[in-house]
């Protein structure tokens, strides 16, 4: 059973508005905080479901973490989200005002895969930060670093995208008949799947604006770094077949002069 690969904006429609809600909780908080003194945690939406679902599950609660110690938390959690729902908005962008449309299709097991991804990924997100008995201050420095490797990766994969889509409009006004042509340009020239790459470190800089100190946001870079490994070794092996030669040596499949 397959639905329609045009469906892909629906992971990003559904990612922009959980991620807003959960952010917005966050920042709320933080506003309340300002106004009427230090809170604890009790007082955001996401902790509380946080302590449903292991009542669910018949575990004990998460601890409440103490008010003194929630600022440097939420505010990682904010810098985190924020970046995800920037993320998210390109994506969705993308996908439903520079993508062309396409007659390909997906198993409807990944399509239930990737809307609980994007259900889950922002609950990760804030999930130790909230949770964690052992969180550390995150300095400045690491912060400003995730900021500039998200920014990084945010361009470069946003101009891969371009040269992709730019391909896939000169292939459709040829018809069927149009030939594949090989993407060129920019992270193009190191490797077959920069947007892949570049995937995979925006997650990364995430992880990177907690102090590298959130095992369940781990568990996301994880987990889109197989997933987009496999995908790409698919890539690479259909560039093989479809170029032969004409594919340069040195591009490699997803790590630049390395894989």
């Amino acid at each position: 059973m397959t639905v329609p690969k045009n469906w892909f904006s629906q992971f990003y429609w559904t990612g922009a508005v959980v991620g807003s809600l959960v952010l917005l909780d966050a920042v709320l908080w933080i506003w309340r905080s300002c106004r009427f003194g230090a809170q604890d945690l009790t007082h955001t939406h996401t902790f509380a479901a946080a302590v449903q679902l292991e009542s669910w599950i018949d575990r004990d609660p998460p601890e409440t973490v103490p008010a003194a110690e929630t600022s440097s938390r939420v505010l990682a959690a904010v810098v985190g989200l924020s970046m995800y729902c920037i993320h998210i908005a390109i994506r969705l962008k993308e996908c439903v005002f520079d993508q062309p449309t396409t007659d390909a299709r997906m198993h409807v097991g990944q399509y239930a895969v990737g809307m609980i991804f994007y259900i889950a990924t922002p609950f990760a997100i804030v999930a130790d930060a909230y949770c964690a008995h052992i969180w550390q201050p995150v300095s400045l420095w690491m912060v400003a670093a995730a900021a500039v490797l998200f920014a990084f990766a945010s361009l470069h994969q946003w101009r891969c995208h371009r040269i992709l889509f730019q391909l896939r409009r000169i292939k459709l006004q040829h018809g069927t008949d149009g030939s594949y042509a090989l993407p060129s340009g920019d992270l193009f020239e190191y490797v077959s799947s920069p947007h892949y790459l570049c995937e995979i470190l925006v997650y990364v800089s995430l992880w990177m604006a907690t102090g590298f100190q959130a095992p369940t946001l781990l568990c996301v870079v994880i987990w889109t770094t197989v997933n987009l490994s496999i995908t790409a070794h698919e890539s690479q092996m259909w560039y093989r077949r479809t170029f032969g030669d004409i594919l340069p040596q040195n591009r490699r499949m997803l790590l630049p002069f390395i894989w």
